[in-house]
């Protein structure tokens, strides 16, 4: 992969935001012993990538999604991650994290991936949480909440509990399976670039194709991402006194952290 390095960043107290990076190739061959870097761009090879896939967990939280469009984003992710799929989905009247699970296992003979499924209202996974006074994402019954951020939050415990450095978390409803490969790629590239243990690294992919009524649209901008880069370069500017547009991804749904950041960071609901 090529892609240069920030050309502008905000800064806030200990915390760096980079401007988006542009990428000039998604592979850019085998290094052949020269030079692979300069004073803008930065290259890395194949080993370099592979290298920090091996550290890399990639979490998938699901709701009730077609097990078709799941079957194409576990083919895009690289062998060498670990994939956690956290399940949100029904148990009634139709089993659908049954058919979730059994059409994991089916793949991972095929794919030899390591793969993990588990299923977010699980009662064994609440019992565990309140045994280590982790209670904050429990409901008043004591079960797990069944919001989005709660699936995370169990992949990254799991992630941590296989001694992993990075997560990144990729959404289920990913139609084009090589862009989850992209994506992937991506992170380890922004992980490898980073110079500081406490990072994170969101992808900006505009024109990301959505399924309204039937057909395929390139929307340039999500509607909550729009709302959320605007009140967040608002956020900054009221801090600095300077008007910025550094945030294009507050609302991301593709992005990836360091564990060392992960263990900082503090759960809250609503």
């Amino acid at each position: 992969m090529k892609l240069d390095f920030p050309r502008y960043t905000e800064r806030l107290g200990a915390v760096s935001i980079h401007t988006v990076q542009r990428i000039y190739e998604l592979d850019s061959g085998k290094s052949k012993g020269f030079l692979t870097s300069h004073q803008t761009i930065k290259k890395f090879d194949y080993d370099e990538i592979s290298n920090i896939l091996h550290d890399l967990a990639i979490v998938i939280p699901m709701k009730n999604e077609k097990l078709k469009l799941l079957e194409g984003v576990l083919s895009g992710i690289p062998n060498e991650c670990l994939v956690i799929i956290v399940s949100n989905s029904s148990r009634s009247p139709v089993d659908r994290f049954a058919m979730e699970a059994e059409a994991i296992r089916q793949l991972g003979r095929f794919m030899d991936k390591r793969m993990i499924i588990l299923h977010q209202q699980d009662w064994g996974l609440a019992e565990v949480l309140k045994k280590v006074g982790y209670t904050s994402i429990l409901d008043e019954d004591g079960r797990i909440r069944s919001g989005k951020a709660e699936g995370m939050v169990l992949g990254l415990m799991i992630a941590k509990m296989y001694g992993k450095d990075y997560v990144g978390f990729i959404d289920s409803d990913n139609y084009v399976p090589g862009a989850v490969n992209e994506y992937i790629k991506i992170f380890a590239a922004g992980f490898g670039m980073s110079n500081t243990p406490y990072c994170n690294v969101r992808v900006s992919w505009v024109f990301k194709p959505k399924v309204r009524n039937n057909s395929l649209q390139f929307s340039k901008w999500g509607r909550v991402s729009e709302i959320t880069n605007k009140n967040l370069n608002s956020l900054l500017a009221s801090i600095t006194g300077f008007e910025t547009e550094v945030i294009k991804t507050g609302n991301a749904g593709e992005h990836a952290l360091s564990m060392n950041l992960a263990e900082c960071l503090h759960y809250s609901s609503g």
